[in-house]
């Protein structure tokens, strides 16, 4: 009599573990908590392939050439500096060289960049090859605001200087002239100045009134463009076959054109936009701090936007729970917390089948056919969990609502708060509309 009784306890407890709403509930949160896990490795998995890429890149950019930053030209004299010093108390003066550095007047910049992909593997490295032609006004050198004069400076030893953040990207010896006659180069870097790039050897005449120094430069890089407005008044036009650049630096162009089969840039930068003069001596200001340009950027990046997905993962996850638990609670079909288990599985793979395909595709393309295959999979096995062909169509296409919906607020990122909070607003109303004539107490 006494094993009867324990039995029919049993199978009370046994029958109430299957019923209850609200344990149901527990371990339906229990399971969307632990699923957070695989999709925590899934995030690691998106940074890791992530990382690759700008190694990649770096390795890419290392052998071609990398992001550009152009100054120059200006004029470098050296002068003799004359101090007088007292030792063992008779006074002697000591003559020391220095160097005066004196920006252009004008300085007007054309370039015309012309983008390709680099591949290395299954990734794409964006590089460019530049034709950039200079035009520069130095007008009377002004001396004497540096308290220099004309006999101090050792004219024959004056140089034009063109600082290039990577030497290794100048293709062809430079093609250069002052007051239309040629200019010979070499190279040179200065610790002092921090500077690094071509210089150009010319005997100046003390009684020049100005120079006008012109010609081309030869320049490949990676990625980012960039000149530093020199010139008290700055010009620069910029053209290429890249469909999407993006403008970057201290300054933005006052006219931009874009299409699909390239860009064309204007800038103007007067010389009080800066935050340095026209006149140095010893040492130079950070130029690149003044710095503007571009940055050849590929359009999709396909890492950027699995991250941002793979953020609404729970919210997936939690969506695809309340749906598939409500029409478990209307269908009066039970639904095993195995197979619950295995359907947040199927949601969270999506996001490492969405990683893989958008490296050989694209995000876009990838987005299409993961979610195609896990809706497909997710809708083949609800057939399974409920007996008519009706609920597992309805199961079906909320699952498709749900990754259209987030695939929205992806590509929207402006309005991704706005359609995402509208979006959370009416799938809560809806839920409690359809939730509304559930008995929660249900044994």
């Amino acid at each position: 009599m006494e094993s009867n009784t324990n039995l029919s306890l049993l199978e009370k407890f046994q029958d109430w573990i299957s019923r209850s709403t609200s344990l149901k509930l527990l371990v339906i949160g229990f399971i969307a908590l632990v699923l957070l896990i695989p999709q925590a490795l899934t995030i690691d998995l998106i940074n890791e392939r992530q990382e690759r890429l700008l190694e990649t890149e770096i390795e890419v950019t290392n052998k071609w050439s990398r992001a550009q930053t152009v100054i120059g030209p200006y004029l470098a004299l050296p002068y003799h500096y004359y101090r007088e010093v007292n030792s063992n108390g008779e006074n002697k003066v000591i003559k020391e060289l220095k160097t005066a550095y004196f920006l252009p007047d004008v300085l007007d910049v054309k370039g015309d960049l012309q983008a390709e992909s680099l591949h290395r593997g299954i990734f794409d490295v964006v590089v460019y090859r530049g034709a950039i032609e200079l035009k520069a006004e130095f007008g009377e050198i002004a001396l004497g605001k540096l308290d220099i004069t004309p006999e101090q400076v050792l004219w024959d030893q004056a140089s034009f200087m063109i600082s290039v953040s990577d030497l290794r990207g100048i293709g062809e010896n430079p093609n250069l002239m002052l007051n239309n006659f040629p200019l010979l180069s070499e190279p040179f870097s200065d610790a002092q100045t921090q500077q690094k790039g071509l210089q150009f050897p010319a005997s100046l005449d003390s009684v020049s009134k100005g120079f006008n120094f012109s010609g081309s430069l030869k320049l490949k890089g990676s990625k980012d463009f960039h000149i530093v407005p020199l010139g008290k008044t700055t010009t620069m036009n910029l053209s290429g076959n890249w469909p999407n650049p993006s403008f970057q630096g201290e300054f933005l162009p006052e006219e931009r054109e874009l299409s699909k089969d390239g860009f064309q840039s204007t800038w103007k930068v007067l010389h009080f936009n800066r935050p340095f003069g026209q006149e140095f001596s010893e040492t130079l200001p950070n130029f690149p701090e003044s710095s503007f340009g571009l940055s050849l950027k590929m359009p999709v990046d396909q890492y950027q936007q699995s991250i941002r997905t793979s953020k609404y993962a729970i919210l997936i996850i939690i969506l695809s729970f309340l749906a598939l638990f409500l029409m478990e609670t209307f269908s009066k079909r039970r639904i095993h917390p195995l197979q619950y288990t295995l359907v947040g599985f199927a949601l969270v793979l999506y996001y490492t089948l969405l990683i893989a395909l958008s490296e050989q595709f694209g995000f876009t393309l990838a987005y299409l056919i993961a979610s195609f295959a896990t809706v497909g999979l997710l809708g083949f096995y609800s057939k399974t969990l409920f007996s008519k062909l009706k609920t597992t169509g309805i199961f079906t296409g909320i699952l498709s609502a749900f990754y259209i919906f987030i695939f929205v607020i992806i590509k929207q990122q402006d309005y991704a708060l706005l359609i995402g909070s509208i979006g959370l607003f009416v799938a809560l109303a809806l839920t409690m509309f359809i939730s509304r004539k559930i008995d929660w107490y249900k044994k």
